[in-house]
């Protein structure tokens, strides 16, 4: 009888284990519930893992063993996953929260029949048993390939001593570092694109009043004189459609920068009809000045989006735009 072969492959990997804190508490309250949550959330963070282009190697229990093709994508992924969690559980009471303790190490692993063995899975294990539960504890090999790359905050845990290495262990420990996730906001509203429309207005047009009032003005008046700097010459009616408003009010407003001097009439000879609308000498000095102090609060409202981010964001804002106003054209053309 011929015996099997076994066929063992070497790779260098970033080494992900994760498991639930308290996993034998919360089984012992309520194994049907417990192992309900664990199976909602252990969707999600197989969802992370493949989108961060990880892959899952090793399931047991509560217990998840995955490889990844770098430190960084590793720690990416880990931190997306504590986050995510976080938000779920806030709507859980503490009692029933499931938490994952994750470690990360950088090793050579043994690959058979597609589960992950050897030293470095091993140290990663140790990893994720100093890891706080909610938090990502790494190797310092682990660290030094993702801390330059990944914007977290990193503690040095210094040596530990971890069991089944006659070595000591240099560990740190990380959590996401700047502003809150999307995941922060209630899934309730997340998932109401309306109510998150309406907080972003808000957000910006609180940033927009900030420096507006200092002179005086509506946010919205700083909207025109910033059209009328871009397009001088601009119909009333083209203008409202440029800001986004009805034309009585862009009327009343632009009745209003007048009288304040900053906005003018472009007149025939005889003064008979306007060709358009201009800034005034005073408009012309006063849009510059307020341009830099406005673009400083946007940017720090858009603090939280990278440059690719932000442009990505005006790509779908200028396409919702577009496609609407397009479809309010029809709707008119076909009423006339």
């Amino acid at each position: 009888m011929r015996k099997p072969v076994f066929i063992v492959q070497r790779r260098l990997a970033a080494i992900f284990s994760a498991d639930v804190a308290g996993y034998t508490r919360l089984m012992n309250a309520d194994e049907v519930g417990t192992l309900r949550l664990l199976a909602s959330h252990r969707e999600m963070t197989d969802r992370f893992i493949l989108q961060h282009g990880g892959r899952i190697a090793n399931t047991a229990g509560d217990g998840i063993l995955a490889e990844f093709p770098s430190a960084v994508d590793a720690l990416r992924c880990s931190l997306d996953i504590q986050e995510k969690v976080a938000s779920v559980n806030a709507e859980v009471p503490d009692e029933r929260r499931v938490v994952f303790r994750i470690g990360i190490h950088v090793g050579e692993a043994m690959i058979r029949n597609g589960d992950l063995f050897g030293d470095g899975v091993n140290i990663a294990a140790r990893m994720q048993t100093l890891a706080k539960p909610g938090l990502v504890c790494l190797s310092a090999t682990a660290h030094e390939y993702a801390c330059r790359t990944v914007p977290a905050d990193f503690e040095d845990l210094g040596l530990q001593w971890v069991k089944n290495l006659d070595t000591p262990v240099h560990a740190y420990m990380a959590r996401p570092s700047g502003p809150p996730t999307l995941y922060s906001i209630p899934p309730i509203h997340r998932n109401n694109e309306a109510n998150l429309v309406r907080r972003c207005h808000k957000i910006f047009r609180d940033a927009l009043t900030e420096v507006s009032r200092q002179e005086g003005l509506e946010p919205i008046e700083f909207a025109i004189l910033a059209s009328l700097g871009d397009a001088p010459g601009i119909s009333q009616r083209a203008l409202a459609k440029r800001v986004g408003i009805d034309a009585g009010i862009a009327r009343r407003m632009i009745k209003r920068l007048e009288r304040h001097g900053l906005v003018q009439h472009l007149s025939n000879l005889d003064r008979r009809y306007s060709l358009g609308l201009i800034l005034t000498q005073s408009g012309a000095e006063l849009y510059p000045r307020l341009r830099p102090a406005m673009d400083g609060v946007l940017d720090r409202a858009m603090a939280p989006l990278s440059d690719h981010e932000r442009e990505l964001l005006r790509d779908l804002l200028a396409r919702i735009i577009m496609a609407n106003e397009a479809r309010g054209a029809n709707g008119n053309a076909g009423q006339d």
